[in-house]
């Protein structure tokens, strides 16, 4: 088995990885965008499987599960096979705050505790990848830039309206006037 492994974003970066760097920095292995998604509100606590009109926010983060969809799981069961066996990842995934996340969230997912370097590029040919690799600094630096606040908020944010609107049937949303209410019954 590998003692390093490089994880991309998606199958072109690793193309492009694979055609800079060869295997120099071990087996390349491409995510498929996010592989987890955060669980339903009714996973979360079970009374918000009833649809209303109130703020779906745990008591700490919305935990993860792994995504379905394409061909995610696969990528997925090669990523995880894999950082059994590695003792340094290389993580060269997008050089933004999502891309950190797509990384971060699988290597927190398995609870990676090898070695983790973030390489980060801003263009994908061959001189400006290698020059990259050679730039890499320790995970450390960089695992809190990645986007957790903001997808939970998205995720509490998001899902609130959904249940909402789901129960706007019942609902009816008016503008408050002095001294009214601001959801009234529809008769």
């Amino acid at each position: 088995m590998a003692e390093q492994i490089v994880i991309t974003e998606k199958n072109s970066q690793a193309k492009d990885v694979r055609t800079a760097v060869g295997s120099r920095y071990g087996e390349i292995l491409p995510a498929e965008g996010h592989l987890f998604d955060l669980l339903e509100p009714e996973d979360v606590v079970p009374a918000w499987k009833c649809w209303s009109p109130i703020l779906l926010r745990p008591e700490g983060l919305y935990d993860t599960r792994p995504a379905t969809g394409g061909n995610k799981a696969v990528k997925l069961k090669a990523i995880r096979e894999a950082l059994r066996t590695a003792k340094r990842v290389w993580l060269a995934t997008d050089c933004d705050r999502e891309g950190q996340l797509i990384g971060q969230e699988i290597l927190d997912y398995y609870k990676y505790r090898g070695e983790v370097m973030r390489v980060l590029f801003t263009a994908q040919d061959s001189q400006t990848i290698r020059e990259s690799f050679g730039r890499a600094k320790p995970n450390t630096e960089y695992a809190r830039l990645y986007a957790v606040a903001r997808r939970q908020a998205d995720q509490i944010y998001n899902l609130s309206l959904k249940h909402t609107s789901k129960a706007r049937r019942f609902l009816k949303v008016q503008l408050p006037l002095p001294n009214e209410p601001f959801l009234e019954r529809n008769e």
